[in-house]
């Protein structure tokens, strides 16, 4: 037995003394002939610092029947792949994820305590309960948890996550390259989503969210909420929900949609506004929702930004929006109840292509602002995912301001160390990022030419 290991036993018997927890951590193997068959044995014994290594079943198979509740610190459950392009399999399918005492309402719940863990690589599918909220990932009251590389599917909900009401929880969570889709529940519909968020903060990048069964796509209670460099589309209902919760009553209860494409399903049967800021259980939103070189298609009369509480505002900078081709007329920018205003709708350098017949109400820039529909060639390849602007369309769409200009809020509880410039970097499909090439007049949208 290596020293590490030893250390281990050591500490199981209850043989070492306090000071062996700064010890390293040692990586726990789960999988065909390794020393753990199951994840949750493995997380049983995981201290904080340690590695859950999770090999591949024979064939293929998933993990079954999986519920992870996760109360340490400091965590890392890792798929152990072969390539970026494939995941471990994990399925809840046979498991009651209840909620009920120490049963996880997800396949893999962080709990209070779980501060600081990372899980990458896993395909989670098949999390179901009663209460129709069974999640792939569940994020309950820890900061700093970032879920990266996973494909989430078929569950109640994609993630779900939320604080205490305080400032102390869920903090600086991260959602990175990841696929969510497909989730939701047609037994309750309309209130299960591909993402339900809440808590302190959470940032969503270089992510595919899309086809949300019932409800949205991406919902959120958080008090700052940031999505870039994304892909969300072809949602049940709206693409974003950004909404009310003790959290958003608080000044700075921001939300950043930067450097996203965002599409509308033309087949939409539900709600078809693209964005809804403000709230739907009567508490105040206090904040603005900030829309920064996004590239949004919607074929709808409804607006591209709902607010919906007193104190939400928005501000538009470097969007291109299009009807897509659909020739729509009498689109909406924005629209405004209870309590809201479409005075605070603000912005400038948009292009929106369509039947957009102006912006009346708002304060967005008449100088800066166009509306104009583009008949030429907008996108390189849209019906294969790609959004980048076509040579002519490149040229043409030009904002005249350089992205240093871009003021953002920062994200409460991210580390100054990992702020970046905006618009460092774009979207490649699928679930990926790549550097934005730099320019002193970028191209409006998610992408550069």
């Amino acid at each position: 037995m290596d020293a590490r290991r030893l250390l281990r036993a050591l500490f199981a018997s209850g043989a070492v003394l306090a000071f062996a927890s700064d010890s390293p951590g040692v990586t726990l193997e789960v999988g065909p002939g390794r020393p753990f068959a199951r994840i949750e044995d493995a997380n049983a014994q995981a201290r904080p610092g340690d590695v859950i290594l999770v090999y591949p079943r024979d064939k293929g198979e998933p993990y079954e029947k999986t519920g992870v509740l996760v109360r340490q610190g400091n965590l890392t459950f890792r798929a152990a792949t072969s390539d970026d392009a494939s995941w471990v399999r994990v399925s809840g399918e046979g498991f009651d994820h209840s909620g009920r005492g120490s049963v996880p309402r997800a396949v893999f719940q962080f709990d209070p305590g779980a501060d600081g863990c990372v899980l990458e690589g896993f395909e989670i599918f098949g999390a179901h309960n009663a209460s129709h909220n069974g999640a792939g990932v569940r994020i309950n009251q820890a900061s700093h948890v970032t879920v990266r590389r996973c494909n989430i599917h078929h569950n109640d909900m994609g993630i779900m996550s939320g604080g205490d009401g305080t400032s102390q929880t869920a903090v600086d969570q991260r959602i990175e390259a990841c696929r969510i889709h497909h989730n939701g529940d047609f037994a309750h519909p309309g209130y299960n989503h591909n993402l339900y968020l809440g808590g302190t903060s959470v940032t969503l990048r270089f992510c595919e969210v899309h086809a949300s069964l019932t409800g949205h796509n991406v919902k959120s209670r958080a008090h700052h909420t940031r999505v870039e460099y994304s892909y969300v589309h072809h949602s049940a209902n709206r693409e974003f929900d950004l909404v009310d919760a003790r959290d958003t009553a608080r000044p700075g209860s921001h939300a950043v949609l930067l450097g996203n494409v965002i599409v509308k399903d033309p087949a939409c049967k539900g709600n078809r506004a693209v964005i809804h800021f403000g709230q739907d259980g009567g508490r105040e939103h206090d904040g603005t929702a900030h829309l920064a070189f996004n590239t949004i298609v919607t074929p709808f009369v409804a607006p591209v930004i709902e607010l919906s509480a007193p104190k939400a505002s928005a501000r538009l900078v470097g969007n291109l929006v299009t009807d897509g081709g659909f020739r729509q007329n009498n689109q909406q920018v924005a629209g405004a109840r209870a309590g809201a205003t479409t005075q605070s709708v603000a912005g400038a350098h948009n292009w929106f292509s369509g039947g957009f017949a102006g912006a009346a109400g708002t304060r967005l820039d008449p100088r800066t602002n166009v509306f104009r529909r583009i008949d030429a060639l907008l996108f390189v390849a849209p019906r294969d995912h790609d959004y980048r602007l076509a040579p002519s369309a490149g040229a043409m769409l030009r904002a005249d301001l350089p992205a240093t200009a871009l003021e953002l809020p920062p994200t409460p509880g991210r580390p100054a160390a990992d702020a970046e410039s905006p618009l460092a970097w774009q979207y490649r499909h699928p679930a990926a990022g790549e550097k934005r090439p730099a320019d002193k007049r970028p191209a409006l949208g998610a992408h550069a030419p």
